[in-house]
């Protein structure tokens, strides 16, 4: 009953966020959750009878309300002066996220806290997202001196005619300025802490990958390890979304789950209570490590909810594992819920490999398993059964010939990401073990290179969509779940 009444505040709390970024915006509202919240007292005292609608009300009420606490009307005014006037400013700031090297620049967002202009200055308090130079080692932690002209991000027309809410994707992170071309200047390089060690040891590693594998080979390499997809470049990144095979890049769910099920595997000789803090522990630090996206923590708390089911001798019911991450990521953000693609095509992922894995198995149990043929072939159509109406109402495209290209290729990314990663730990311990592993390496992602550049240039591989509105989008996932739960009651009635 517990258990069915938690389900029943969830489901109308994440309904509930979702409603107030719809209608509702940036408009922080108090009436409605208070009507929500009498009207579930009133329903209560009547009858027990409809209880779970009182619960629906009592879900939705605290989701409206969550939301509304995180609208920020905070200092903004301060900067917005400077934004209707175009002015050049200069901004003193603590760089509080990995700095990305993209193709002419490197970005990151910094905590401003000193307003310089005119020789005023001016305490302030507010996050900005900063794009200067590619030519200064930027780490996380230092203190800037950064000036540039002050802008509010705005949403703009994508290529496929989609409207990307640029702003609302940036305030989902509390940035709500952006500073384009500017000249920084470090005058502080920062205290030491875990995250920015993490990141040190992230960047010696990139380094060491970029001096033993030549490029673009060592872009996918530094891609599918630690989700650096700028490495790639722009063009060889377009063909990788081309074929729908940008997940490995970005440090999917499937990355996620090889490093993580290699790190448990390494610690399997260990008394179970050790092996289970040092696993989360380590799945943690790699969080942190890279950049802690939102596949990243939703992987990772699913992965310590199994070391968890694993210490208490309790089955692991997977479904119910992301359902209770998903919650847990929307509690500690809940914007992400409708401004964050990657959370979205992250669930919807997982959800279909997890609903649709069984049936397809049995449909496709002629294929070869060599290869991982069968696997690779059952996850990638599992999967894109799930998130084709988003990535259609989104993106405006959908690869044809990505489970021919993900069967092609998944099957090798295990093990380039292994050699690549040992070659690399071989080369800051004993450089000449690295050279053959590094060789096998490059062969490996050489091979993942040709079938994404053969395949990338078929005509009709990517197919374009119009913009549309979302509630066809809705229809076309009411028909996709409509579809799952026939086949989860035909599998029902045949175990029976």
């Amino acid at each position: 009953m517990l258990v069915k009444a938690l389900k029943y505040i969830a489901i109308s709390y994440l309904g509930g966020i979702f409603l107030h970024a719809i209608f509702f915006s940036d408009v922080r509202i108090i009436e409605i959750p208070l009507i929500l919240f009498i009207t579930a007292l009133g329903i209560a005292a009547i009858s027990k009878k409809y209880l779970f609608i009182a619960l629906i009300c009592i879900g939705a009420g605290i989701g409206i309300i969550h939301y509304s606490t995180t609208i920020n009307h905070n200092e903004q005014h301060i900067l917005d002066v400077f934004v209707e006037n175009n002015e050049f400013i200069s901004l003193e700031g603590k760089i509080i996220s990995y700095p990305i090297n993209h193709e002419s620049y490197t970005s990151f967002i910094i905590v401003a806290e000193n307003l310089i202009f005119k020789d005023q200055s001016l305490d302030i308090k507010t996050q900005v997202l900063v794009k200067t130079d590619h030519y200064t080692d930027y780490e996380y932690g230092m203190r800037i001196v950064t000036r540039a002209e002050i802008k509010k991000p705005e949403a703009f027309e994508t290529d496929s005619g989609r409207i990307f809410n640029y702003d609302k994707f940036l305030a989902k992170d509390d940035v709500y300025y952006t500073m384009s071309f500017a000249e920084s200047l470090i005058i502080d390089v920062g205290e030491p802490s875990l995250v920015r060690y993490l990141y040190a040891f992230k960047q010696k590693f990139l380094d060491v990958i970029y001096r033993n594998i030549p490029s673009p080979e060592s872009g996918l390499l530094a891609g599918i390890l630690f989700g650096e997809k700028e490495a790639l470049g722009q063009e060889l990144e377009d063909k990788f979304r081309v074929v729908g095979l940008m997940h490995i890049v970005v440090l999917s769910g499937y990355n996620v789950s090889i490093i993580i099920n290699v790190f448990m595997k390494l610690l399997v000789f260990l008394p179970r209570s050790l092996r289970a803090i040092l696993a989360v522990l380590g799945i943690i630090s790699f969080a942190l490590l890279v950049g802690a996206g939102p596949t990243v923590i939703r992987a990772s708390i699913m992965a310590v909810f199994i070391v968890l089911a694993n210490i208490v001798s309790r089955p692991y019911v997977i479904e119910r594992g992301l359902f209770i991450a998903g919650i847990i990521m929307v509690i500690l953000n809940p914007r992400i819920l409708l401004f964050d693609i990657s959370f979205q095509l992250s669930f919807l992922a997982t959800y279909g490999l997890i609903v649709l894995s069984p049936w397809l198995e049995e449909k496709f149990k002629k294929l070869p398993k060599a290869f991982a043929i069968q696997e690779s072939a059952i996850a990638t159509i599992a999967a894109q059964i799930m998130v084709a109406p988003l990535i259609i109402y989104s993106i405006g495209e959908f690869s044809i010939i990505s489970p021919i290209v993900n069967v092609l290729v998944l099957f090798a990314v295990p093990y380039a990401m292994a050699f690549g990663f040992i070659s690399a730990v071989a080369s800051l311990i004993m450089p000449i073990l690295a050279m053959p592993l590094s060789f096998i390496a490059i062969y490996l992602l050489k091979y993942q290179l040709v079938i994404v550049d053969l395949f990338s240039n078929i005509p009709y591989a990517n197919i374009s969509f119009p913009p549309f509105h979302f509630v066809f989008m809705i229809i076309m996932y009411i028909g996709i779940f409509w579809w799952i739960q026939k086949i989860r009651n035909k599998n029902t009635l045949l175990q029976k």
